[in-house]
């Protein structure tokens, strides 16, 4: 059992209502089939994408859904009601594509979601970009995004998976990384695309090989065989070294953990960090399950079916050490056997602060065990089966799996794909009985979407132990991206949040404080000096944030407070009142500092959790 910073579970009664249907009928006007008919060959059963994105900027989450060889369906969210309407063929989306994964990304930081689709069984990939109004241009072989030659080999059908974006070299503009499986390696649509950013922004060049991301583990399954097996991945500072690492799950034995190295080049560092022991990894997911600060991961895969002599010893939970390190934590966590599984993704489901997961299953009907979804809720680490009693039963092909707050009520709701059928939108009804806090996040100096970006969450600056952390990250959960804002539970009767830290991708920190829970927060990334609460002005409630800290010591206050701290505290002495007010010392912007900055602002000594 896991020894983990102690909160316990609030009492909860979530319930999921499936409300998949027609708006005559009642329900969300989500109602399609994902593709009719059977597809044949493993590659195209491996089809079922979602993205959600609010494209239009109107501050209610939208939904983007892919179907195999038909037009994709763009659900806008009609805002309040609870239903969506779909625009695609208005919005651009007007031919039928073998498209699969999806992921919405500024890409050119203009203020609007463009769009990165993915296509399995077709021979190259798709990018939409977004003129501002809603309309959408396909423009990836312009934009060198296309994916159509590698290795000089053109034509050939792609079986491509998830895709995620990251600015993995912190140049202020969203990257991309793609997946595939079944490809050969020396053709593999596995590949970085590096923005060219402020020189000629949203075009891109593949930097693949020279990244250091054309390095594929060999599967024991099948000795000899050359082929890449990737299913998703995210980019995620795991390390918390200021560059964004990639994390990919990979069916065969083959997932892997690639280190950034901070020059534009990665290092495959999958078996030093004790991780890539899953047989089929499949889906994955990002985030401090167990409140040391950590970001952990959990990776999807299948447990032993009967009649098969292939080992599949289930899923993987691997629990961050801190050290470049990662523990096996999955039967701790009581998290291996969740079927033959795909999407997943943490999420507050029932907002107590501590991070659930849910899984979504699907491959063969025949199978002799069901192909059910699950919810599993987190008591200190670990994670019991509430499926039943909250609701989720469906047994269909599930593949993609996202969470989204659609209702704009403050607790997150999921969406599955299911390949070959209709898509469940599962409502969240109770989660939203303890108080909650949304925090969407605007880049100036880092990417406009703030992908990357690291926030804590401190309630009680007076209690060891209650900060929660979530970092801004593209996906992929498999084929399917959440909702780009960081979501905390904050359990009951949380009142005012003492503290709030965003560390952005260029390295800037915001610090606020006394901040009401239940509402959405937008924070507009803020690289002035002096600006210590993040308001955007250098005046006296920054002078009380930076006066706690101590970050530039007693001479820095003594100077500041000399030059500018009387005038600004309102005393009506301020020394040379016609003479230019210097602003005080500029934060040291680095996640140590910042971390001093938290240490000091509470006033409370945060030992690591024991752990056992």
């Amino acid at each position: 059992m896991l020894a983990v910073g102690a909160r316990p579970d609030s009492a909860s009664a979530v319930v999921y209502t499936n409300v998949t249907g027609t708006i005559a009928s009642g329900f969300s006007g989500i109602n399609h089939v994902q593709h009719p008919g059977n597809a044949t060959g493993s590659g195209l059963l491996r089809t079922g994408g979602a993205a959600a994105g609010d494209f239009n900027n109107d501050g209610w989450v939208d939904l983007f859904v892919t179907r195999l060889n038909n037009r994709p369906l763009l659900y806008r969210n009609n805002g309040g009601d609870g239903t969506f309407t779909d625009v695609a063929f208005a919005a651009g989306f007007t031919v039928a594509l073998p498209a699969n994964g999806p992921a919405w990304g500024d890409i050119d930081n203009d203020g609007d979601k463009d769009l990165y689709v993915t296509s399995s069984g077709g021979t190259r990939f798709y990018m939409y970009v977004n003129d501002g109004n809603g309309n959408f241009t396909e423009q990836a072989v312009q934009r060198g995004a296309d994916v159509s030659d590698v290795g000089g080999v053109s034509n050939v059908f792609r079986y491509g998976q998830s895709v995620t974006f990251g600015d993995y070299d912190g140049d202020g503009y969203l990257d991309i990384h793609t997946n595939d499986w079944g490809n050969d390696i020396s053709v593999s649509t596995s590949r970085l695309l590096h923005n060219l950013g402020a020189a000629n922004p949203g075009y891109f060049e593949d930097v693949t090989a020279a990244a250091g991301l054309d390095v594929y583990r060999a599967s024991p399954f099948y000795p000899g065989a050359t082929s890449a097996y990737r299913h998703s991945s995210t980019f995620t500072d795991i390390d918390r070294d200021g560059h964004p690492d990639l994390v990919i799950a990979s069916d065969f034995k083959t997932s892997q953990l690639f280190w950034n190295n901070g020059d534009g080049t990665f290092t495959d560092g999958t078996i030093t960090a004790g991780v890539g022991s899953d047989e089929d990894g499949m889906g994955s997911t990002i985030g401090d399950f167990d409140g040391d600060g950590r970001l952990d991961w959990f990776i999807t895969a299948l447990v032993d079916i009967p009649g098969q002599t292939e080992d599949h010893s289930g899923n993987r939970l691997y629990r961050n050490n801190g050290d470049r390190t990662f523990a096996d934590q999955t039967d701790l966590g009581g998290v291996r056997d969740s079927g033959w599984s795909w999407g997943t993704t943490f999420l507050d489901h029932d907002n107590d602060r501590d991070l659930d997961l849910f899984v979504t299953n699907g491959w063969n009907p025949g199978l002799p065990f069901p192909d059910q979804s699950h919810i599993y809720q987190n008591d200190n680490g670990v994670f019991t089966d509430i499926s039943a009693a909250a609701g989720v039963t469906d047994t269909g092909q599930g593949r993609g799996l996202l969470s989204l707050d659609y209702d704009n009520d403050g607790d997150l709701d999921v969406f599955i794909v299911n390949h070959g059928a209709k898509p469940i939108l599962y409502r969240n009804d109770g989660g939203n009985a303890n108080d909650w806090l949304k925090i969407k996040v605007e880049g100036t100096a880092s990417n406009r979407d703030g992908i990357g970006a690291f926030i804590t969450v401190d309630p009680d600056a007076n209690v060891v132990g209650d900060e929660i952390v979530r970092e801004i990250n593209a996906g992929s959960n498999f084929l399917s991206q959440n909702e780009l804002t960081a979501h905390f539970g904050l359990g009951p009767n949380s009142g005012t949040i003492d503290l709030i830290s965003v560390v952005w991708p260029s390295g800037a920190a915001q610090v606020l404080s006394n901040v009401s829970a239940n509402q959405v927060l937008s924070l507009v990334e803020n690289v002035m000096s002096g600006d210590y609460n993040g308001d955007g002005k250098v005046d006296a409630a920054d002078y009380v944030v930076w006066r706690k800290t101590g970050i530039n010591g007693q001479q820095g206050y003594d100077n500041w407070r000399a030059n500018f701290g009387m005038m600004a505290m309102g005393s009506g002495s301020g020394i040379g009142s016609s003479a230019a007010v210097p602003e005080p010392p500029g934060l040291a912007m680095t996640t140590l500092a910042l971390g001093l900055l938290l240490l000091l602002c509470s006033g409370k000594a945060k030992p690591q959790p024991a752990r056992m």
